[in-house]
Order: structure tokens, then sequence, then C-alpha cells
């Protein structure tokens, strides 16, 4: 898909396209074309307005916008909402461990080649949930400050496991790998140990 630049004049515009060089330009841009009230079957279906840009290199879907509301309902049947604190969507071509994409948080440091992987787990009963993968933040507490600020449950630090840092390359190979049905923390403990770099099948087999 090919976002064009709005023909509009508007501040709120140039604010967006002034910060984070070209690939601000192209997230903001991406981030007004996002239908940000789609209602619960169209996000069960994923069948609303998303924008598309590139991000290092990889294609990313964007699903909401920095400062939308995300909302849904919990499994204990409440509603629930945050306001997002960052551009949160997933890397297209991926499968995570719970069979959709690979989940990631877009942050304001587009020069920055870390990403933090965030082993996420379940807040009730401990177990391995999925990866939050944070892209372009200059820290790990950066990363994990909006990783926070995602939940309106107050539970966020019971979801963090392992966190990973790696370099974008890195990140690129993983993505699209097995490693992404394993939590990461386990890959470490693995290839510390002799083990496979991404994930061996002796490891892959604990989670199938």
């Amino acid at each position: 898909q090919i976002v064009r630049m709005p023909n509009t004049g508007g501040s709120e515009y140039r604010r967006d396209y002034a910060n984070g060089g070209r690939v601000g330009r192209a997230l903001a841009i991406a981030s007004k074309l996002v239908d940000r009230n789609p209602t619960d079957a169209q996000k069960e279906s994923g069948n609303y307005a998303k924008g598309h840009a590139k991000v290092h290199g990889l294609d990313v879907t964007i699903e909401n916008p920095k400062g939308s509301e995300r909302s849904g309902m919990g499994r204990d049947g409440k509603r629930w909402s945050v306001k997002m604190p960052a551009i949160y969507g997933y890397v297209k071509g991926t499968e995570g461990f719970d069979g959709d994409h690979v989940d990631v948080y877009i942050g304001p440091d587009h020069d920055s080649k870390k990403v933090f992987v965030v082993d996420q787990i379940n807040a009730e009963d401990g177990k391995f949930d999925e990866h939050k993968c944070l892209l372009s933040y200059p820290t790990k507490e950066a990363a994990l400050a909006d990783y926070r600020k995602a939940f309106s449950d107050g539970k966020a630090d019971q979801r963090i496991g392992a966190v990973t840092e790696m370099t974008i390359d890195r990140f690129k190979s993983w993505v699209k790998s097995a490693g992404t049905q394993v939590p990461l923390g386990d890959i470490r403990k693995k290839y510390a140990n002799g083990g496979a770099v991404i994930a061996d099948e002796d490891l892959l087999s604990d989670y199938r």
C-alpha cells in the first residue's frame, strides 16, 4: 500500500512529520489511516482499517496509534480500556505463540538499533502467554515504562517475564523463526548450556 503525504498545512501534521525523521513521518501518516473505533466483532476478525509502515526494514501493521484507546473484554467478562502510550501493532509475515502475528510497540527513538522482547506471562497463573516486542526505544527502562502504561489493571509487572535485548538485525532473524514459539528466556538458558541459538526441537516440543 502506498501512503501519500496528505495535502494539509495543519499544525498537528507538521508536528508529527517533524519528529522522528523519515520513519516518524511514515508512522504519522500511517497512524492517520487507522480506524480508532472498530466494533468488537471487527477487532476479533481484524476487519477494520489499519496503517502500514516500514520500520527498520520490517513491515509493520498499526492497530492502535499512540494516544488512541485500546479496549476489549477481559476473561472475567469485564470491559477494559487504556490510552496507548505508543504505537501498537504487529510485524507482518510472523506467527507468535498465540497463533497471531508477533506484537510490537514502537517508541519515539527511531535511531535506536535495540529491540527489547518481553516474555509476557499470564498474570493469573504465571504461564507463558506471548511475546511483546518494543522497537525504537533507547533503553530497557524506557521500553518497559511504556509497556507498563499499556495496562489498566495495575498488573503489568506481574506480566513481565524475561526481557531480552537484541539488535534489530538479530530481531529480524528471530521474529520469523520458530523461536517465537517459546519464551526467549528459555532460549537464552539453552544457549548458555550449548543449545541452539534460536530454538531446538527439544525446546519447541516443551510448548507444543
